[in-house]
């Protein structure tokens, strides 16, 4: 069973795929069709194939008589030895005590015996084997000796069957290579468009499909997508000026806010509070921007090992977190620097405020890097809480914040979903779960480096 998974996986997914399953359709209409007229045609040949056999028959039989008749008693024994090695054409004499089994009742068979005997006067008779020796056997006369004529089967119509099966696999051939033509007329236009919306689903509006090609519903369909790109892109510019300008009318006041504080409030701790609202409020404004960027991230080559390293010495002068890693080499991936940092970044921080661990004060996080395949995938686990599991799925929702993180922290809510959004757009992914024996488990995936999968150089 577990031999057969990978076919059937492999079965359904071409099935499931519109060229294939065209491509099939075609191919069977076809080959039914040929199969059809094949077998009509050779229907409609019978008439002249038995003609052509009975002639055969009868000439070989009168050649026979006539050969045999001048041949003489003495050279009767050179002339069948001959007509045996250079004709395959053995004549026997018949006796009485011969074993011979009828010609099979067939339409044929009665077809050819009669279009025999209205060619000669003699009635001569037919055998599908004598003596165990299978073949056409003809019973006849020569001088009134009785005589066994037998041909080969193939003599007489091998050539005929043969070429019927060649040109019946030479059309099968042609079918199957018009209806995979077809298919890829049929499946390439939608293969586009599925190339085309994954780009826009990425955020690339730039994709424009060709709007002249061949049929008039694809024309209006690629026409339709066209103006939607360039709708969704006017859309996108438009957000992002108005996000722009919401941010800058919004942090004008805080600043002038946190100035008027700073030089108006004597109190120390009523200064400092001030200061604290404002700066959330100013992190939560920068956390909605991060969040409604669009912006299309770098493929780049990132050692996702040192980057991941060198905030773990970071984050270890503050005291309040530690980020434990094994020994590694390296683990480059295709990603955005600045975009990846603020991805492990905003998982560190939800560790730290939302994951230290019970009795210590403190997060700590164990990484761990895995080659899996074209991904490395990083585990990050803190042996916090933990979540319900009925919240997990809700964690990368925008503003969502569970009962614990109401209480302790008064963030957005925006930190993994940026970090979810973010790896998206490069490629990757990334998984929560609770760890056996308490704690959330973070996998984040990425595309690794192709130059990675290289065989080393022999030296």
């Amino acid at each position: 069973m577990p031999q057969t998974a990978p076919l059937r996986r492999l079965f359904d997914g071409l099935s499931t795929r519109l060229y294939w399953r065209t491509f099939a359709l075609i191919a069977l209409l076809v080959w039914l069709s040929i199969s059809a007229w094949f077998q009509a045609f050779r229907l409609l040949q019978r008439t002249d194939q038995v003609r052509y056999i009975a002639r055969e028959v009868v000439t070989v039989v009168d050649l026979a008589q006539l050969a045999m008749h001048h041949a003489g008693a003495d050279g009767r024994a050179a002339l069948l030895a001959d007509l045996a090695r250079n004709h395959d054409i053995a004549l026997l004499p018949r006796a009485a005590a011969d074993r011979w089994i009828e010609a099979r009742d067939t339409e044929f068979a009665r077809r050819l015996i009669a279009a025999v005997h209205e060619r000669t006067a003699e009635r001569l008779l037919f055998a599908d084997r004598v003596n165990g020796q299978a073949g056409m056997w003809v019973g006849f006369s020569i001088d009134g000796s009785p005589y066994w004529l037998r041909l080969r089967r193939s003599r007489l119509a091998s050539s005929l069957e043969q070429t019927w099966v060649i040109g019946g696999l030479l059309a099968t051939l042609l079918a199957m290579v018009g209806a995979a033509v077809i298919a890829g007329f049929v499946s390439r236009p939608l293969r586009d468009l599925g190339l085309a919306i994954a780009r826009v689903r990425g955020g690339d509006f730039s994709q424009q499909l060709d709007e002249e090609v061949g049929a008039a519903e694809l024309r209006e369909v690629n026409r339709g997508f066209n103006r939607m790109a360039r709708a969704l892109h006017e859309f996108e510019q438009d957000r992002a000026l108005m996000l722009a300008g919401i941010s800058h009318d919004i942090r004008t006041p805080l600043a002038r806010l946190r100035l008027e504080a700073e030089l108006s409030v004597p109190d120390p701790q009523a200064r400092d509070d001030i200061i604290s609202d404002i700066e959330q409020a100013d992190a939560i404004i920068s956390k909605f921007m991060e969040y409604a960027s669009t912006a299309q991230p770098l493929r780049e080559r990132v050692d996702l090992a040192d980057l991941v390293s060198k905030l773990a010495a970071d984050y270890a002068k503050h005291g309040d977190i530690v980020i434990r890693m094994p020994q590694q080499d390296d683990a480059p991936v295709l990603a955005d620097p600045l975009e990846l940092q603020r991805v492990l970044v905003n998982v560190i921080e939800n560790a730290r405020k939302y994951g230290r661990t019970p009795g210590s004060g403190r997060a700590e996080i164990d990484a761990d890097f895995v080659r899996r395949g074209d991904e490395i995938v990083l585990s990050m686990r803190d042996h916090g809480p933990g979540v319900p599991p009925e919240q997990l799925p809700l964690l990368t929702r925008p503003f969502f914040r569970g009962d614990q993180a109401r209480t302790a922290d008064r963030g957005a809510g925006l930190g993994l979903a940026i970090a979810d959004k973010t790896l998206a757009r490069m490629g990757g992914g990334m998984q929560l779960s609770n760890a056996p024996g308490g704690g959330l488990l973070l996998r984040i995936r990425l595309p690794r480096d192709p130059l990675d999968r290289l065989p080393p150089p022999v030296l």
